[in-house]
């Protein structure tokens, strides 16, 4: 991909004309026509001014990568400031089903309290569930249109912004990895003591509310962080997203409704 051609990419992603970057470059149209179309050359202020409005190094704009992925003509550049927002609203989602599923978990601690009390027991955990829900509904409207295509097309980055955002990944993979694995442990203990007290090998006392408590917590924890390590993924490693069978039959149907 030339300079031209990232101008021009960059320049529909942003959703500016030719006259709207015109404008913040103070240049004419004409000029804009004519770097797009290789036929001109911005002068290096220009080029500056280019790399602050697109969120792009000079680098990148300059280096004709013929022969590298991040410069394939098939893809959509993601810049730092929308990564970084996909990440942000990936974290927010994901905390709303984190709290929605725990607050599941935790209907059933008004279920082991108020074992005798039959309107305290169903009133505290219709509040539980109605709060999940909430918190559900929450995640659902928080989903960015704007942020669809990332799951939707191949990506491309700044070299230079890829290597720091793989930096990053690796870091909150282990600090991740780390919530993750106490998280799925309560999870499973959880289901276990509450499988055998089904099966009548363990008596229902009030210390099962101890049990729903270290498995909302363990849903919280787990729904969390297997949200933010995916949608890091997503951005970090997605030539194998790319890959998938079930994202190249998305792509092709994509594909043709495009050309109808």
């Amino acid at each position: 991909m030339n300079l031209g051609e990232k101008i021009f990419k960059l320049r529909k992603e942003k959703g500016l004309s030719q006259e709207n970057l015109a404008e913040q470059l103070g240049t004419t149209r004409q000029a804009i026509s004519k770097w797009e179309n290789n036929q001109g050359f911005p002068e290096t202020e220009k080029l500056l001014q280019l790399s602050n409005i697109f969120e792009v190094s000079t680098d990148f704009l300059l280096k004709n990568d013929k022969n590298e992925k991040n410069a394939d003509d098939k893809g959509y550049y993601v810049s730092r400031e929308m990564a970084k927002g996909y990440i942000a609203n990936e974290k927010r989602i994901s905390r709303y089903v984190g709290i929605g599923f725990m607050f599941w978990a935790l209907a059933g601690v008004p279920y082991v309290i108020f074992s005798t009390d039959m309107i305290m027991r169903y009133l505290g955990m219709t509040i539980f569930v109605i709060i999940g829900i909430i918190s559900i509904v929450l995640a659902i409207f928080s989903d960015q249109t704007q942020y669809k295509v990332l799951k939707q097309e191949s990506l491309l980055f700044d070299y230079d912004y890829l290597k720091e955002l793989s930096n990053e990944y690796a870091l909150n993979k282990r600090k991740y990895v780390l919530v993750a694995i106490p998280c799925t442990i309560l999870f499973i203990t959880g289901i276990f003591i509450l499988a055998l007290t089904a099966k009548g090998f363990i008596v229902w006392s009030a210390y099962h509310s101890f049990v729903f408590l270290g498995f909302a917590i363990g849903l919280l924890g787990f729904a969390y962080s297997a949200g933010v390590m995916e949608a890091y993924e997503l951005l970090v490693e997605n030539e194998q997203h790319t890959t998938h069978l079930f994202f190249k039959i998305k792509r092709k149907i994509k594909e043709k409704f495009d050309r109808m």
